[in-house]
């Protein structure tokens, strides 16, 4: 590309080395411009080509092409990656690994197969009698799976060998699991003679709730995980 550059261009017109046109003044003796064929050739090339690159054939009816070509060249920014979408899936998935994206950015949001949770899928909740570690407390968690585990103290009174516990909340569908184990068991019951057994009672279970046996005097706390959905 160039500019004009005939002998009676106007020269500097736009600054140093950036001639113009001049529509000339008889008066003065100062004649206009010339245009030679340089000047149109380039100005010809340089709008075809810009056609041409999109793959658009020149019509000499058609006076919209270079606005054509340039909306086909450039992205839309009255929609922006609107163009992109309406090439198809050959030209999201070019663009997206253009852009160094990953597969967590072609994810939907949810809980499904190939889906990525977001942060409202996982909730949890936690209660407490008091701050002590013997004091009563329960709370549970669900993942984004569904999955369930509610956990939790509580205590055997004295000369009572059983003891319904209900969940926090109940399991929607079923119980997968319950461990028991002593929560504040002392040093005078760590032998085989003086610490209880422990256990569940079977038809004590259920999505609400769960029976707890022991076989000593009681007085003492245990602490339960249940998994479940």
């Amino acid at each position: 590309m160039h500019r004009i550059d005939t002998s009676t261009a106007q020269k500097d017109k736009f600054g140093a080395g950036k001639n113009g046109f001049t529509r000339g003044n008889p008066q003065t003796g100062t004649p206009a411009t010339d245009l030679d064929d340089d000047y149109f050739d380039m100005l010809q090339e340089e709008l075809a080509a810009v056609v041409e690159a999109t793959g658009i054939v020149l019509d000499k009816t058609k006076h919209n092409q270079l606005l054509t070509a340039l909306k086909a060249l450039f992205l839309s920014r009255q929609h922006p990656f609107a163009d992109i979408k309406a090439d198809g899936a050959a030209a999201i998935a070019e663009a997206l690994t253009n852009l160094g994206l990953k597969e967590a950015a072609k994810r939907e949001v949810g809980t499904g197969a190939g889906q990525i949770p977001d942060m409202s899928s996982f909730t949890t909740s936690y209660s407490e009698v008091g701050p002590l570690w013997t004091n009563p407390k329960s709370a549970w968690s669900r993942g984004a799976d569904g999955t369930i585990e509610q956990w939790g103290t509580f205590s055997f009174p004295v000369g009572q060998t059983g003891v319904n516990v209900v969940f926090p909340i109940p399991f929607p569908t079923r119980v997968e699991s319950i461990v028991l184990t002593m929560a504040d068991l002392g040093e005078s019951q760590l032998s085989p003679t003086t610490m209880p057994a422990i256990g569940l009672s079977a038809p004590g279970v259920s999505r609400t709730q769960f029976t707890a046996r022991m076989s000593g005097p009681g007085g003492f706390n245990l602490a339960y995980i249940a998994k479940g959905r």
